[in-house]
């Protein structure tokens, strides 16, 4: 039985009709190469935001473990109207929610770790219906109370459920088909790579790339699982294969990494234990003047995180370029919010020839 997984991110349900247009493509691949579908839903953009809003005004110190029973709500909604979607088609489907999946994490709330998986359910479920819905990031613990993968785990739900039903691949569908050589949307003249190796990917998003978490792409490596990615609407193409590539040139700037100055050498140490100890990317210029950390990815407060543990430290007004030049070590990139954009379009230039642009040098505060 051909069995294929796809996740849809959430700016693929900008408008009600989106759920018409994803369904009527589910259909399609029905009817040409896949006789059952799973489909991993996120919530729609915004959505979870405003969850997350809603909850600290009326708490403003919510626990933890409340906060996993909100949250993956607006991923449960998502999946809900795509089956509604769904069935207007004719197709039948239905909804698999954490609770229901067999995926047991820790109760570690909001960063859960899986313990196991038990994918009897899905099986079922996929013998009694053409497509499974799953909202993705949600899991229970071991007492069945819900708990969260964290942000931007709908990729890791598509990946982990492809190698439960041991798969080849896992389909990621997003606003940009795949992985560039710098953002599009800030950067001209990027180009498409249309293979990248798991490894380079996995740097690409510690450097704070966003079309994949490297969470993901780490336990795709593992379970040997490529990642397809796609366009979201039109001709919803392929644009980057993530398995046995090759190395490749790029210029990521993170505009949600924090740059963290630290008061001494000490400082600097113990930050860095906590941080990494808490699972949080961390990249470290230890050759500046001043100690200082980079937190990227976004969706974390490293300043109040390190201000519990006694250690302050101060929020610069800097971001992180990274400067991938094949097999080349990766050179780091800090400089003012102000010229970000212009110092990464250099880079880039110079990267695929576009100008003769000086090189930055590593690590310079500018």
């Amino acid at each position: 039985m051909q069995i294929r997984v796809l996740k849809f991110g959430g700016s693929t349900f900008q408008r009600n009709t989106d759920f018409n247009t994803i369904a009527g493509f589910l259909k399609s691949r029905l009817e040409q190469d896949s006789q059952k579908l799973v489909v991993v839903v996120s919530a729609m953009t915004g959505l979870t935001d405003e969850f997350h809003k809603l909850a600290f005004e009326i708490n403003t110190n919510p626990s933890p473990e409340a906060l996993d029973s909100l949250l993956p709500l607006a991923d449960t909604i998502g999946a809900n109207l795509l089956r509604l979607a769904v069935e207007a088609t004719g197709t039948s489907a239905k909804v698999l929610s954490g609770y229901q999946l067999g995926i047991i994490t820790d109760s570690n709330f909001s960063h859960a770790s899986i313990q196991r998986i038990d994918g009897t359910v899905l099986k079922q479920a996929l013998a009694e219906v053409d497509i499974v819905l799953v909202p993705g990031g949600q899991a229970v613990d071991p007492h069945n109370r819900p708990t969260f993968l964290g942000r931007n785990s709908s990729d890791f739900t598509a990946v982990i459920l492809a190698a439960t039903l041991e798969l080849e691949s896992c389909e990621i569908f997003s606003d940009v088909s795949g992985i560039y050589s710098a953002d599009p949307n800030l950067i001209q003249n990027t180009r498409l790579l249309k293979t990248v190796s798991f490894d380079t990917a996995i740097n690409f998003s510690l450097s704070g790339a966003k079309v994949l978490h490297y969470i993901s792409v780490q336990v795709a490596k593992d379970k040997g699982v490529q990642i397809v990615c796609r366009y979201n609407r039109d001709d919803y193409r392929i644009g980057t294969v993530i398995g046995n590539g090759k190395t490749s040139k790029a210029t990521i700037l993170d505009p949600r990494s924090i740059v963290l100055e630290l008061a001494s050498k000490r400082d600097f140490e113990i930050a860095r234990l906590k941080l990494q100890l808490a699972n949080i990317p961390v990249i470290l210029l230890e050759d500046q003047k001043v100690p200082m950390l980079v937190v990227t990815c976004g969706f974390f407060d490293a300043v109040k995180f390190l201000a519990e543990s006694g250690i302050n430290a101060h929020h610069r007004n800097y971001l992180l370029i990274s400067e991938f030049n094949g097999d080349s070590p990766v050179l780091r990139h800090i400089v003012s919010t102000s010229q970000a954009i212009e110092v990464c379009q250099t880079i880039h230039d110079r990267l695929y020839k576009h100008s003769e642009s000086p090189k930055p040098s590593q690590s310079n505060v500018n």
